[in-house]
């Protein structure tokens, strides 16, 4: 994406002028187009500076950047360096209904993926730290939203007709008495890991300067 090379060229300014302390945390959702907003932190001497970057397919708007803001404490630097163990070796786990089966030399997986969904990326540029890694939102769920509505909805007289008409007698069947929520095995393992509350952290910290209407956009020609 256009913003993912935006911030690959700011962070190495902010290295070419001798900033070594660099990382970012971005959220991308994708539905029918694809949005991101990214807040780019850095440290210089003393002070944290994070500038805010965000993209949209949902309007006809280039790029939109935001004049860096100056911070006593983000947090965001310091909360990896005192969990990068943990952050390094952990990821957030699939959403899985049931351990993968092994038949023959194939492994069958057991997981539920959607199309529409929202990640959250973190990224260190610092010194030698090269740290990557994103999750999906929906890799945090207990349950299956999707079959939870499916079975909990409670269908008209006239949908079933249409369903009976076309001969769709089994898939009602199936939606109204088989489509159970599964539950996610990785949920409990999830929700504790390190990147999570990370996550957490930035997301209540971000929506507090949002409230503040902090950043001001840099209006371009």
């Amino acid at each position: 994406m256009k913003i993912d090379s935006i911030l690959n060229l700011e962070i190495a300014e902010l290295k070419t002028s001798g900033i070594q302390e660099i990382g970012y945390t971005k959220l991308t959702c994708i539905n029918y187009g694809v949005s991101s907003t990214a807040y780019l932190l850095w440290k210089k001497e003393n002070s944290t500076f994070i500038q805010k970057y965000k993209n949209s397919e949902y309007d006809n708007k280039s790029l939109q950047k935001f004049k860096p803001i100056k911070l006593t404490d983000s947090t965001f630097f310091s909360f990896y360096k005192k969990n990068k163990e943990k952050l390094n070796i952990e990821n957030v786990e699939h959403f899985e209904y049931k351990p993968d089966s092994i038949v023959g030399n194939k492994t069958y997986s057991s997981r539920i993926t959607i199309s529409h969904s929202c990640f959250r990326h973190f990224v260190i540029k610092s010194g030698k730290e090269n740290f990557d890694k994103q999750f999906d939102y929906f890799d945090l769920q207990e349950f299956d939203q999707k079959k939870v509505y499916a079975s909990k909805r409670k269908y008209t007289k006239e949908e079933i007709k249409k369903w009976e008409e076309r001969g769709w007698e089994g898939m009602e069947y199936e939606i109204i008495h088989e489509n159970y929520p599964e539950r996610n095995l990785n949920f409990e393992f999830n929700k504790e890991s390190r990147i999570v509350e990370w996550d957490k952290i930035m997301t209540e910290f971000i929506k507090e300067l949002e409230s503040e209407n902090k950043f001001e956009l840099i209006e371009t020609e």
